[in-house]
């Protein structure tokens, strides 16, 4: 199975971005990780944030083929432990998904 991780915009926190190189060189072991980061929109500021979380939705999907499985990582979504999402993550791994 394929992971890959498409994020909106790049962040400038070097620490933040230490970590996260360090957890796909880690993951490489185990897995294929694939990090995609979709630059931020432009002239955000003539856009409602619906209209801007529209566009930001049909950029990501344009990274998507209909085989994918899609998992929305969201702050207000379903809380997991680490252990919990990793059970889903394997649970999703042994359907015979290619891409997640």
């Amino acid at each position: 199975m394929n992971i890959k991780l498409i994020a909106i915009g790049k962040t400038d926190n070097k620490a933040l971005q230490t970590l996260m190189d360090d957890y796909q060189k880690r993951l490489s072991f185990y897995i294929k990780f694939d990090l995609e980061v979709i630059p931020d929109i432009k002239n955000v500021k003539n856009l409602s944030e619906a209209q801007q979380k529209e566009k930001e939705g049909e950029l990501i999907l344009a990274k998507l083929t209909p085989t994918d499985q899609l998992i929305l990582l969201d702050e207000n979504g379903k809380n997991f432990s680490s252990v919990g999402f990793s059970e889903e993550l394997q649970k999703k791994m042994n359907s015979g998904i290619k891409t997640l």
